[in-house]
């Protein structure tokens, strides 16, 4: 009977069963392999393939997996290689580089495999048997194949995992996920049909916003997609970098890492979120900033599960970084690190009115309360932390629609056991004028509050926020009602300046 060589010490196999890995990544493996082999015979199997692609079917049991392909299956040449651990490929130039995946894999997941394949042409099915405790109690270093006859025209590769070890995926709908994502350029360029389960796994573009820049909300709206080109010595990445429509926390957001088209330790929720990159966790940049990112020049661990060379990798993407931002800074391309941290997506015309609102009744509550002689560290938090926004014109017309409910209430204001009269209202005058005014009429100290000034939209994003305005509002008003009646101008000076750049800059 003819035999196949598995060439190494047994006991070595016994130790793959504890490697550092995971179910999606054993698993894709075989996908890689099925691609590869559609990939050296690409035009003849464009023309036999259903849809002219590679599809691979993985069924996944109680304690069995099977993975079958419609690729050119493993001829002649190639048989013994696929046997013998780390025989490296003829090419090693593709995806099945180290020579070492199916059988590494198998053993990881399984007790016992078997690999049935046929090759276009050959009129031969052969198909080989793995046992793991036989060949370590046995130190079998060779294996039987029986060979059958098979069609002229067949050709595939049917790999069976049976007693699967503690290793078998246990969450079908997050391996799922990950496989889709890992093979995400290889879904979408209509090269790869992955059925998982019976189920089609498809590939979902993520939707980029489409806004006008935060700084110049007149100019037309663009979509938030940057292509990226970089290189430094034998390192080079090609990609992009976006900003979602929607923010994510941890499923849309960060990257998908490539190398020769499929991802990297960086699937599904996996994905690599730098800080030079993403932002701080938790901020807006965070949760905004997605991409693409084809990388070369860096070497992967035999399990493709990270990229090696950990301060090669981490300086490149920081000298990546710079360079965006050094372009950024020459206007040379688009802020699109500065969109994701200030954009604040529009609120719809009820979320908009209820905000107001609950805005202007809590200002007019605070402002009745007294100004004690000590400094108001929540509203110098406010100055400090809050960045400007800018509101929309859409917004602003459902400003203008409630303003008129709270015009003109006359209430007393008592700052450092001092009470004034004042009278406050609400308008809506547009960006260019500023927070607030203030004028004394006739022992009244009359403030109008401009509901259209950029600021204000940060007051949709939370109670925090709208606090903290608030008690900004109320330590303006008083300090200058304060100067005022000390016969001081200073206070009107400095409003009239702070009005050209408040909610602007």
């Amino acid at each position: 009977m003819k035999t196949v060589s598995i060439a190494t010490k047994p006991l070595v196999y016994s130790t793959f069963r504890y490697i550092n890995n995971k179910a999606w990544n054993a698993l894709a493996e075989y996908v890689d392999n099925s691609i590869q082999s559609f990939e050296n015979h690409r035009e003849d199997l464009k023309r036999m393939n259903p849809g002219g692609k590679v599809c691979v079917k993985i069924q996944i049991d109680d304690n069995k997996i099977t993975i079958e392909d419609n690729a050119w299956g493993i001829d002649e040449l190639h048989y013994e290689k696929a046997f013998e651990l780390a025989n490296i490929p003829l090419d090693a130039s593709g995806l099945n580089e180290f020579g070492m995946g199916m059988k590494v894999s198998s053993i990881w997941l399984s007790n016992y495999w078997t690999v049935e394949t046929t090759a276009y042409g050959e009129r031969v099915k052969k198909t080989v048997s793995f046992d793991l405790k036989e060949v370590v109690d046995q130190q079998e270093t060779h294996l039987d194949v029986i060979e059958k006859p098979a069609p002229y025209n067949d050709h595939y590769t049917i790999v069976t995992l049976q007693q699967l070890s503690q290793n078998k995926p246990k969450q079908l709908a997050t391996l799922k996920k990950h496989l889709a994502s890992i093979y995400t350029k290889y879904i979408r360029d209509g090269i790869l049909e992955l059925i998982i389960n019976g189920e089609v796994q498809k590939y979902e573009p993520l939707k980029i916003l489409v806004a006008s820049p935060v700084q110049y909300p007149d100019k037309p709206a663009i979509e938030w997609r940057q292509e990226v080109k970089f290189e430094a010595g034998k390192y080079k990445v090609n990609g992009f970098i976006g900003v979602l429509e929607t923010m994510s926390t941890s499923a849309d957001n960060g990257f998908l890492l490539f190398r020769r088209g499929r991802t990297i330790g960086s699937s599904g929720e996996d994905k690599y979120r730098p800080k030079e990159l993403c932002g701080g966790v938790g901020s807006p940049q965070f949760k905004r900033i997605f991409g693409e990112l084809e990388l070369e020049g860096f070497d992967v661990s035999f399990t493709k599960n990270s990229f090696q060379e950990d301060e090669q990798f981490a300086q490149f993407i920081r000298d990546l970084t710079a360079n965006l931002k050094k372009r950024i800074n020459r206007q040379e391309i688009p802020d699109i690190f500065g969109q994701a941290e200030r954009y604040i997506k529009p609120k719809t015309a009820a979320e908009t009115k209820t905000k107001v609102r609950s805005f202007v009744k809590k200002l007019t509550q605070e402002i009745q309360k007294p100004v004690v002689d000590k400094e108001d560290l929540n509203a110098q938090s406010a100055i400090n932390d809050l960045q400007p926004a800018l509101v929309t014109a859409t917004e602003d017309e459902y400003i203008k629609d409630v303003v008129p409910e709270f015009q003109k209430t006359k209430m007393p204001i008592i700052i450092l056991g001092n009470e004034y009269q004042l009278e406050l209202e609400f308008v809506s005058e547009g960006i260019s004028t500023g927070l607030y005014s203030l004028t004394l009429d006739g022992g009244v100290y009359k403030t109008k509050i401009n509901l259209s000034n950029p600021y204000f939209a940060l007051m949709c994003n939370g109670e925090e926020e709208s606090t903290r305005i608030i008690l900004f509002i109320k330590s303006m008003v008083a300090s200058e009602i304060h100067l005022m009646a000390s016969g001081s101008t200073a206070g009107q000076e400095f409003r009239d300046c702070f009005n050209k750049f408040f909610g602007v800059l």
